[in-house]
């Protein structure tokens, strides 16, 4: 097969902190990129020290040239454009473990305490990105609070209000992350007083309505053992007269998740259990908010319910603490 060798395309410019110095460098598709006079300045060799390792890296197939080498156009001093090559963070950090020089035994001590540090916290956490992070995010729930302000103004369109109500309402989901992230997510306020009360008869029916929609499959709904009845039982327990989970949400919060968890039916658990859960905050008067939207709509009920699914059993208390959340 012929043809002409397809050029990568040039890394767009920024500005970036590389180990302690810092360099101009370019900056593409989450990589950074260095020339080869950066890297010389770098780890602070000659360029042909730095050419002899590049091309040792490529001629031994640690790394595809063509993957981590890009061309760029740049003016110099005299006004001539110049085509000049930038290799990748792959490229840099496989010269910065060969270099031979005082700099470049500190960036292999900077490297592997990164890479340990990864290994054994399971993660990198980039502070100063994560303050800008941070203030990004305080920014945008500004942003949002702002823009739900503009609905109320005069001879703004229908059009533009509808759009403005559909960012708002991520609010919510953002305060939840963020919250969730930080580690305080709290019980909110619920109503203590139900008006239904889940028995296992009714429980029943509404299992063999469901059976009913998933005819293909005979086994959904058919209980293994007695352990159904006592998720039911569960979410009104009591202790010294008192329930243990006083309001509708968290019975709700706990009913969904029992019935996850339990794997009380041969078949269609997570459906029996969020099939019990929508119809428990309905005849309860709490499905729907005042504005008639859904607290729980169809894309977060099939996502708690996987969540959950999936969860450890130490993650109970913040399974549910997030679905009382997503309730207020």
């Amino acid at each position: 097969m012929t043809g002409k060798k397809k050029e990568n395309k040039a890394p767009a410019k920024g500005k970036v902190l590389v180990y302690r110095n810092r360099v101009e460098v370019l900056l593409e598709k989450d990589t950074v990129w260095l020339s080869l006079n950066q890297m010389a300045d770098l780890f602070e060799r000659d360029k042909s020290a730095i050419s002899r390792h590049l091309r040792n890296i490529f001629n031994g197939k640690e790394l595809i040239r063509n993957s981590v080498v890009a061309k760029t156009a740049t003016t110099a001093a005299d006004g001539k454009i110049y085509q000049v090559e930038y290799f990748n963070l792959d490229a840099i950090i496989s010269v910065g473990y060969r270099v031979n020089s005082k700099r470049g035994t500190q960036f292999r001590i900077w490297a592997t305490n990164v890479l340990k540090k990864h290994l054994v916290d399971g993660y990198t956490i980039n502070e100063k990105r994560l303050i800008a992070s941070e203030h990004k995010y305080q920014q945008l729930k500004q942003s949002l609070k702002l823009l739900s302000n503009v609905v109320h103004i005069d001879g703004v369109s229908d059009e533009a209000k509808g759009l403005i109500e559909v960012i708002t309402q991520y609010s919510r989901a953002l305060d939840v992350l963020d919250d969730y992230d930080h580690e305080r997510l709290s019980v909110p306020k619920g109503i203590k007083r139900s008006k239904f009360k889940l028995t296992y008869e009714k429980a029943r029916k509404i299992i063999d309505a469901l059976r009913e929609k998933f005819k293909s499959s005979a086994l959904v709904g058919r209980e293994k053992d007695k352990s159904f009845q006592g998720s039911l039982g569960a979410i009104y327990q009591t202790f010294d007269g008192l329930d243990v989970y006083p309001t509708v949400e968290e019975k709700a919060a706990h009913l969904l998740y029992f019935v996850t968890k339990n794997h009380s039916f041969v078949d269609g658990n997570k459906r029996i259990a969020a099939a019990l859960f929508i119809c428990f905050l309905d005849r309860n008067g709490i499905l729907y908010r005042k504005d008639r939207s859904q607290r729980i709509d169809n894309n977060a009920l099939v996502a708690l319910t996987l969540m959950i699914a999936v969860s450890k059993p130490r993650e109970k208390e913040m399974m549910i603490k997030i679905i009382l959340n997503l309730l207020v």
